[in-house]
């Protein structure tokens, strides 16, 4: 297990390839589309030999890293289903797709498994500490999942199980949480710039009150930090915020969906009395 490589050394593989050789892990090949990109790789990690032929990436290694696109995946499979792969670890990094996409290396000898750190990579990285507390969604065959969860805990990370058919459900989760919360971000930036705020203020007035909440939700939970006019039933105020959004239609529609599922989490909270919810509802119609 202690000879690593991987395929598709992008953000994520070669972070994680750096991570694993300060853990004793000996990362015996990168692959990449270019000599260049794997050589670049390879001076982050400190070690291995940058190829671009996948099958002479995975012949000395024990354990695979399939870190490519997901809609990559099932190409490398399809080249490395025809080795002799009797005993390798190999997993793919994909949040949404399951290990069922690995089977073909799985009948070829490997024991296979997904493992999703629930973490964003927007560079490759040497900081080995990226992943340390981190949450790692595995699943997999019986034997692979012993493994993979050793390899979480050498990152620092930890780990839980997911049911194959329940990824996508967890993947969307993910990039809610993540992805959208920076849409949420540059929206409100937007309205900022409509009130007048400069540029290089709008982003410094949202971060703490944004981190507040964060800090909220960690110590109380999701519906224990709810704040704002649904949650105190402001009609006046939510009325304000109606109207001037009118002249921004997509954000109007957005702004009724996001406050009927805060209105949603208030009513299970008990914050709203019942003819304070159904005027709310009313309102958001």
């Amino acid at each position: 297990m202690k000879k690593a490589a991987i395929i598709g050394a992008g953000r994520l593989g070669t972070t994680l390839g750096y991570s694993l050789s300060q853990q004793g892990f000996h990362i015996t090949a990168a692959s990449c589309r270019s000599i260049p990109s794997a050589r670049e790789s390879v001076d982050i990690i400190g070690e291995g030999t940058p190829v671009t032929d996948n099958k002479k990436a995975v012949k000395n290694a024990e354990t695979v890293i399939l870190s490519v696109p997901d809609d990559s995946i099932k190409d490398v499979v399809k080249e490395l289903s025809p080795l002799d792969l009797n005993k390798k670890f190999i997993f793919h990094c994909s949040g949404i797709l399951s290990s069922r996409i690995l089977l073909p290396l799985r009948k070829s000898g490997a024991v296979t498994a997904s493992l999703h750190p629930v973490q964003s990579f927007p560079k490759k990285s040497r900081n080995p500490g990226l992943f340390k507390h981190i949450y790692f969604g595995i699943e997999g065959d019986e034997e692979a999942l012993p493994l993979a969860k050793i390899l979480v805990k050498k990152l620092g990370g930890r780990s839980f199980i997911l049911e194959p058919d329940d990824k996508p459900l967890y993947h969307t989760a993910c990039t809610i949480a993540s992805n959208y919360l920076t849409v949420l971000m540059g929206l409100s930036e937007s309205l900022l710039e409509k009130a007048g705020v400069s540029k290089k203020l709008r982003i410094k007035i949202l971060l703490p009150l944004v981190k507040g909440t964060l800090d909220n939700i960690e110590r109380n939970s999701v519906s224990g930090s709810l704040t704002g006019p649904v949650s105190r039933g402001d009609l006046e105020t939510l009325t304000s915020h109606l109207k001037c959004l009118e002249a921004h239609p997509s954000l109007l529609r957005l702004y009724k969906d996001l406050a009927a599922q805060a209105l949603e989490i208030a009513g299970k909270e008990k914050h709203l009395p019942p003819n304070k919810i159904r005027k709310i509802k009313a309102l958001l119609e």
